[in-house]
């Protein structure tokens, strides 16, 4: 193939990414550019192309440049520019407004304006303090525990400041799918110990300095073993943004709703798209009053994005509703029930 066909085989979006608030990125700021796959509102955007910008010494605004195999672009799709602005794993800008791709299967220049994100509120009697605990947070920390009947169980657990977390679990050596459990963490009153869950769930780790985590047993106490007991800080954040199962109340009152997370307490908005309609049509019909929560299980995801007052912040996603609980409460749950969730689809 001569380098003419090569490149007429590839499509190139590129512009640049900009904000119009007067503050500055410190060099390690990272621009994130993706091309999203937007043709289905019943599912998480499919990223097509993605491309990272380190700050460095530089400000905005920053160029940016992504290719496409010309093949894997589907005229029938629609396909958006999505961009964030990370400072050490925290969202501090992101699109708010669609940006089309023109022409699909045409080569195109993007100005992305970028929106400051706001801070998202928290629920909930539990509070995660970053000081205390002497974590840089969010943070992701991985490794391979343990395990009574296989190989090992390998552990990739996301700390977020605000409380939560995700354990991934793979049991290497056994059947099964890879498990994704969610909940609210806690730090004690030493700030060296946290604690993931509640009840027959809860784990409990030791904190090593800013690079890891040491497996305690339920009492709290180091476990005496020559096997690995620690999960290291990865270079990455591994975000929580994928498809999981979440359990909790659901409010819809004065033109808009609210989840609060049975598992974390933590409450977010609910975002118009997905099977949002549907979950407030059910609502409706089965609160007891209105302004009351009915406990509902579905299907989402996290993902910032423009509120209805145009703001810019973290928003649920329900993408596909499962059962309600009429009549229940997060407090009013089964022992058991609430203390973790499960993930839908990739680990």
């Amino acid at each position: 193939m001569s380098p003419a066909q090569a490149v007429s085989d590839a499509i190139t979006v590129s512009g640049s990414a900009t904000y119009c608030q007067r503050t500055s990125m410190p060099p390690e700021a990272m621009l994130t550019v993706r091309i999203e796959d937007t043709s289905r509102a019943d599912r998480p955007a499919q990223a097509l192309a993605e491309v990272r910008e380190v700050f460095g010494a530089r400000q905005v605004p920053i160029g940016f440049a992504l290719t496409v195999p010309r093949s894997a672009v589907d005229p029938r799709a629609v396909y958006t520019l999505r961009a964030t602005i990370n400072v050490g794993g925290e969202l501090r800008f992101a699109t708010t407004r669609r940006s089309a791709v023109p022409g699909a299967g045409a080569d195109a220049r993007v100005e992305l304006v970028l929106e400051a994100v706001a801070p998202m509120p928290e629920v909930g009697t539990a509070s995660a303090s970053t000081s205390t605990a002497g974590l840089s947070l969010p943070a992701t920390f991985a490794g391979v525990l343990p395990c009574a009947d296989c190989v090992g169980v390998a552990n990739t657990l996301t700390l977020r400041a605000d409380g939560l977390y995700r354990l991934r679990r793979t049991y290497i050596g056994k059947p099964g799918d890879p498990t994704a459990e969610i909940g609210r963490w806690t730090v004690d009153a030493s700030g060296q110990q946290i604690t993931l869950g509640r009840g027959g769930t809860m784990q409990r780790f030791t904190v090593v300095g800013e690079e890891a985590l040491r497996q305690l047993d339920r009492l709290g106490q180091p476990i005496q073993s020559a096997a690995n007991l620690e999960l290291r800080r990865t270079a990455q954040l591994d975000a929580i943004a994928e498809l999981l199962r979440w359990r909790g109340e659901f409010v819809y009152l004065a033109d808009a709703a609210t989840f609060t997370d049975c598992a974390s307490g933590l409450r977010w908005p609910v975002a118009l798209t997905g099977d949002y309609l549907a979950a407030e049509r059910r609502h409706v019909q089965t609160r007891s009053e209105p302004g009351a929560p009915l406990v509902l299980t579905f299907d989402g995801h996290l993902e910032v994005r423009a509120g209805i007052d145009g703001t810019v912040r973290e928003h649920m996603v329900v993408d596909r509703l499962g059962g309600s609980e009429s009549g229940a409460t997060c407090n009013s749950a089964p022992v058991g029930q609430g203390s973790g969730s499960r993930s839908t689809g990739q680990p």
